[in-house]
């Protein structure tokens, strides 16, 4: 026996420390194989999970893009038949030649405003085609769709008044003077 003294012979010898230290490399081999095999069940689940999630979100993406185009394309639709409508108005009445006279600076006007609309028209058209899939942009699309309309009919409210107390071809009336007497004079 190798290394030990005959008064205290504690009987390991260098088999039997090979077999104990080989027996503890097996063992933690072992436990770090159930720990690989355990981390890569839970790796593989997070990656099923995950995969399941970016599916749901996908499926839920088209969803929203075509509920989307759906509301765009409503909207358009009644704003098209709002210009229809707008349009049989102002050819209804303007009628008479007079009125065209008066008229033509209230045309030039509504004119700039349709072109400004039709441009504020078109960039929402532009935000509606960026903002497609998310629904905040929708909501803010309803809003501006909602100021618009409000812009045109008050636009076409005021015409129709202005039509209408101008439809006559008297002349104002003459403006009466009142001489007020100024420090008892």
């Amino acid at each position: 026996m190798s290394g030990e003294t005959a008064i205290s012979e504690s009987g390991w010898t260098v088999d039997t420390l090979k077999a104990d230290v080989q027996h503890q490399i097996d063992d933690m081999r072992r436990l770090l194989d159930e720990r690989y095999q355990t981390q890569t069940k839970a790796v593989d689940a997070a990656f099923a999970a995950a995969e399941r999630a970016v599916q749901s979100a996908l499926l839920a993406a088209e969803k929203a893009v075509g509920k989307a185009e759906t509301a765009a394309e409503k909207r358009f639709e009644s704003v098209n038949e709002f210009r229809g409508q707008l349009n049989d108005i102002v050819t209804t009445l303007i009628s008479r030649t007079e009125a065209e006279a008066r008229m033509a600076a209230q045309s030039e006007k509504l004119t700039s405003i349709d072109e400004r609309m039709s441009a504020r028209l078109r960039e929402l058209e532009s935000r509606v085609d960026l903002t497609q899939g998310r629904s905040t942009g929708l909501d803010k699309g309803w809003s501006v769709f909602v100021a618009v309309a409000a812009g045109i009919t008050a636009v076409v409210a005021v015409l129709v008044s202005i039509v209408v107390a101008t439809g006559t071809d008297d002349p104002p009336p003459d403006p009466v003077i009142i001489e007020v007497p100024v420090n008892g004079e």
